[in-house]
């Protein structure tokens, strides 16, 4: 479902007609729902990220993430490409108070140490959803 699609219903729901403006912000806090990217996007990446590290060390896609932190060869030119870890990154950089982030193969396995402890984890992923929420309503 889009995130215009959705807007778009809960406009109709509050019987906010076409001259009236409001920000996608204020009508999520007025229905009292979390956008979209939120509820589906994130928390699904996170809940992929953390089924896959709690799998075997050979599966391609655990290669892969392993894979992403040798540095052998030359140094790639032009913009930072937008990779699956640069984003989970991001994502763990809007904690606050936290010391984790996904820089090296060292927090790789920091993190798939937490991703076998499934409680833990929901843990983990649950303060992500809330750092997103409030860096979402700070905007």
């Amino acid at each position: 479902m889009s995130v215009r699609l959705t807007t778009k219903q809960l406009k109709k729901v509050l019987n906010i007609k076409y001259p009236v403006k409001i920000t996608n912000s204020s009508l999520y806090n007025k229905c009292n729902e979390r956008p979209l990217s939120i509820i589906f996007i994130l928390e699904n990446r996170w809940r992929l990220f953390g089924h896959i590290l709690r799998r075997d060390s050979q599966i391609p896609a655990n290669q892969a993430m392993s894979g992403y932190f040798v540095t052998e060869g030359s140094k790639f030119k032009g913009l930072p490409l937008t990779t699956l870890l640069v984003v989970l990154n991001r994502d763990l950089s809007r904690i606050i108070n936290s010391n984790l982030q996904l820089k090296s193969s060292h927090d790789l396995e920091h993190l798939r140490s937490i991703a076998q402890q499934r409680d833990e984890w929901t843990k983990l992923t649950a303060r992500i959803l809330e750092a997103a929420e409030a860096s979402q309503s700070e905007h």
